[in-house]
């Protein structure tokens, strides 16, 4: 602390050069933190999930193919099940826009007990219950599209070659990191127009089944023993936990996640060149003060810590705006319902922010450690020769 002074005069030195370095930091920081983000946010949701209990049960063949809804109930009454309900993609359009948000036909006797994070008012829950051509949506669609209780909510014929026009009954609320534009209607409802348009092969199908357990204990054997019983039917299952069903999606993802790995690596290394630039042009610039610091009695080991510092606070104050910075825009300004429905939610975890702003520190030692040993070696005679 006694050198501070210091320090923050040589930062303050070319005010310019100093500002144009930490907003370039900044920038780049806050654009890698979003972009690093798509890749952290989905293991994080999936390791949140893991207090509910919940287990999966989808076709052995892959998501494409039906598992018959007579499996509910089945499985409903196996020891150790606390609730079940289908998950039935519809897919719909909702105003000429394709696929804007969830829907799902489910069981909404069932639905809230199986995703008991989600909350709802109760004459709101009953209301949806007695109407079979209603649905409830999320807080966050409900605000996008000014939508509220009692309004209709038609939907085009997307997957399936009919429409579904209900009423929304409820608007439900939940953490930040779940789907709250989702849209859920009756199962029966969506059955209902399959039979009715003629396609009795497509009728009974409960897409895929959400399973709470007791407790966790019981998850593993209820997977073990729902793949067992229909191992050798028509339609043979794959149960497996929410977290790894959300992994299953993200592998999906294939090579992008390395992608944005290896692109965030790239903005490190150009904001190192950025940083360790302007420290090796500030130097320059002091070669005759060096000089004289060292005349006067100052160590090789304080001037190494002293231009130390100087590079760590300007990648420090670039960190703290780029990373903490993008952190709490991020949390304040709902990003995802400009996503068109591609994401349900989006914010920047603090793992995520957190390792940005190490990475800011590291780029402050790494951009001034040439620079400082290169000024500690400098002899006092060649530095007051020196004329910049």
């Amino acid at each position: 602390m006694k050198f501070l002074g210091l320090v923050l005069r040589n930062v303050r030195r070319n005010p310019i050069r100093s500002g144009l370095t930490i907003a370039s930091l900044s920038v780049s920081l806050a654009l890698a933190m979003m972009l690093l983000s798509f890749s952290t946010i989905n293991g994080e949701v999936m390791k949140s999930t893991r207090g509910f209990h919940r287990i999966i049960v989808m076709s052995s063949q892959g998501l494409g193919l039906p598992v018959p809804y007579a499996r509910v109930a089945e499985i409903a009454a196996m020891p150790g099940v606390d609730a079940v309900t289908p998950f039935s993609w519809y897919g719909g359009k909702y105003n000429e826009e394709v696929m804007p948000f969830a829907q799902f036909g489910v069981d909404p006797e069932t639905f809230f007990r199986v995703m008991e994070e989600l909350t709802i008012p109760p004459d709101q829950l009953k209301d949806w219950q007695v109407n079979r051509a209603s649905c409830v949506i999320g807080r966050k669609l409900a605000e996008d599209r000014k939508i509220k209780v009692g309004d209709p909510l038609p939907l085009k014929d997307g997957v399936w070659p009919f429409n579904l026009n209900m009423t929304v009954a409820g608007i439900y609320d939940g953490p930040s990191n779940r789907d709250l534009r989702g849209c859920y209607f009756h199962w029966a409802y969506l059955d209902e127009g399959l039979k009715d348009q003629g396609s009795a092969a497509a009728a009974g199908n409960a897409g895929t089944i959400f399973i709470r357990c007791k407790d966790s204990g019981e998850m593993a054997t209820l997977s073990r023993k729902i793949d067992e019983n229909y191992a050798n039917s028509d339609a043979p299952t794959k149960t497996q936990t929410e977290e790894a069903f959300g992994q299953m999606f993200a592998e999906m993802a294939g090579d992008f996640r390395w992608i944005i790995v290896a692109i965030g690596l790239a903005v490190g290394v150009s904001l190192l060149c950025v940083s360790a630039n302007a420290m090796a042009m500030s130097l320059r610039e002091r070669t005759t003060e060096v000089a004289v610091l060292k005349a006067i009695g100052f160590g090789k080991s304080l001037v190494v810590c002293l231009i130390l510092a100087e590079a760590l606070i300007v990648a420090g104050v670039g960190g703290l705006i780029g990373a903490i910075g993008c952190k709490l825009f991020c949390d304040a300004v709902d990003l995802s319902k400009y996503t068109a429905g591609f994401l349900p939610f989006f914010y920047v975890p603090w793992s995520t922010a957190l390792g940005g702003l190490l990475v800011a520190a590291g780029i402050g030692v790494f951009s001034g450690f040439f620079p400082a040993i290169r000024a500690s070696q400098l002899s006092v005679v060649n530095g007051l020769r020196k004329v910049v």
